[in-house]
């Protein structure tokens, strides 16, 4: 079987092969809902991206490596950034870097990417939330993986290969110590229901703090436990509050701009009513609030240090897997600093 091509899904839909483009590489001014219609089309077809466009020089010789990519999360920026330094490492290796799409279908089905049967990778590496099950479907391929992250219900002794990840508990209760620090003792926090393990670890980097500073988490003031707390229900959550807290952590930046989104809408400020903080600093959310206190999750250098990772364990199958975790920084912007105690 041939590889799906860019054309080959802009026949399918009926759009010109630049929209496809745009869609797919998370560049360019294209509405939501013919990016989600691309990528789905994509991840259905099996197609299978080679990161050497315009990034990366041609490889046409050494191993194949794939990385494997949530249907939803394909062509988002923070993730770009990533995929398109694991690549550049990959080059520097004479190693071919590709993308393979899983579906949602896929996923819940535990099949691997139909690609992978027209071009089976030497080495995996995954990134985003995928369940617990699909990394054990992973592990039992038998091909070296590394992942960027896992499941929230995964410990360190049951990983199901070498793991990276940022100091998710370290930073989240330090900015939460930040806070308690300057004042505040009324925190919210706003996460994913059992999104990932990062996610975990900032919670309980949150808990920490606030029970290192004599307080107690306050129920009202936590959002996202829940199945049926969704992120698009944020703003009837806060409006719900009879009263508000002075300061919300946010598990990630985009949890961020939606809870500013909504205080904005209720006639709040920030940082003059509320304080607020994220996770990550990408760079495209970081355009629409450069304002935002937030940590560094450093896609750039995790897309290196995983490819570099990856590498190490073609040579080294059978050594026992490891955690890695990378250290970053906290910037403190306006959104905090600019809080004033009346």
């Amino acid at each position: 079987m041939s590889r799906v091509t860019t054309i080959d899904i802009a026949n399918k839909l009926g759009v010109s092969r630049g929209t496809v483009s745009k869609a797919l590489n998370g560049r360019g001014k294209i509405d939501e809902r013919t990016r989600k219609m691309v990528q789905k089309a994509a991840a259905e077809m099996g197609y299978k991206k080679l990161w050497n466009d315009s990034d990366i020089g041609l490889i046409t010789s050494g191993k194949t490596l794939s990385i494997m990519i949530q249907e939803q999360l394909f062509g988002d920026m923070y993730w770009s950034a990533f995929v398109k330094n694991f690549g550049e490492e990959a080059s520097r290796k004479n190693l071919k870097c590709t993308v393979d799409v899983v579906s949602a279908e896929e996923e819940a089905n535990l099949l691997l990417p139909k690609s992978f049967a027209m071009d089976p990778p030497e080495g995996i590496v995954t990134i985003g939330p995928i369940s617990e099950d699909y990394y054990k479907l992973i592990q039992s391929s038998n091909v070296p993986a590394v992942y960027v992250d896992t499941a929230h219900t995964v410990s360190d002794a049951d990983i199901f290969g070498d793991t990276l990840f940022i100091c998710n508990r370290e930073y989240t209760g330090k900015m939460t110590t930040h806070l308690i620090d300057r004042g505040h003792n009324k925190l919210a926090f706003v996460t994913s229901y059992y999104n990932c393990r990062s996610f975990n670890e900032r919670w309980l980097g949150f808990c920490d703090a606030i029970e290192a500073g004599g307080f107690q988490v306050t129920k009202k003031f936590i959002y996202g436990m829940s199945p049926n707390e969704k992120i698009e229900d944020i703003r009837s959550w806060i409006a719900s509050l009879k009263e508000l807290p002075t300061a919300f952590v946010c598990a990630n930046d985009f949890f961020a701009l939606a809870v500013k989104a909504s205080l904005n809408e209720a006639g709040l400020d920030v940082p003059k009513d509320i304080a607020l903080c994220g996770f990550d600093n990408g760079a495209s959310l970081a355009v629409l609030y450069p304002d935002l206190t937030t940590v560094d999750s450093s896609a750039d250098y995790m897309g290196k240090r995983a490819m570099q990772q990856l590498s190490w364990r073609l040579e080294n199958p059978t050594a026992p897997y490891e955690v890695i975790k990378i250290t970053s920084k906290i910037y403190y912007r306006n959104s905090t600093e600019g809080y004033v105690f009346n």
